[in-house]
């Protein structure tokens, strides 16, 4: 079993999440498991304010849940409000940024996934 808990990852402090503005925190708890498709699976929160810029991934499949707070998310040319529950998946390609437009923390869960092996 390989375990990522809140216990045993520190939480990075950061700024200017692909290219977005404001600061953001990023815990990840699993990065590139060997024989795994998945690339990583994050916890992040958003500052009121802040926001991940605009960007894609090339043969990645990234999945966002939103455990609190509210913002937007663009996806192509599509733009949406997200809350609490919500899921979004962005495919291979597609261009997407997330904002909190809200007046609290933005926390997310990510979890980006290989596509292709190669």
């Amino acid at each position: 079993m390989i375990l990522g808990t809140p216990d045993n990852i520190p939480v990075e402090q950061a700024a200017g999440y692909h290219g977005g503005q404001g600061p953001f925190l990023r815990r990840t708890l699993l990065d590139g498991v060997p024989g795994s498709v998945f690339k990583y699976v994050r916890d992040v929160t958003i500052p009121a304010g802040s926001a991940i810029g605009e960007h894609h991934h090339v043969n990645d499949d990234e999945v966002f849940f939103i455990i609190s707070g509210t913002g937007m998310m663009r996806v192509d040319d599509d733009e949406c409000r997200v809350g609490p529950g919500t899921a979004v998946l962005t495919l291979s390609g597609s261009a997407h940024s997330l904002r909190n437009d809200g007046p609290a923390d933005l926390r997310i869960f990510v979890a980006c996934a290989k596509t292709s092996v190669g």
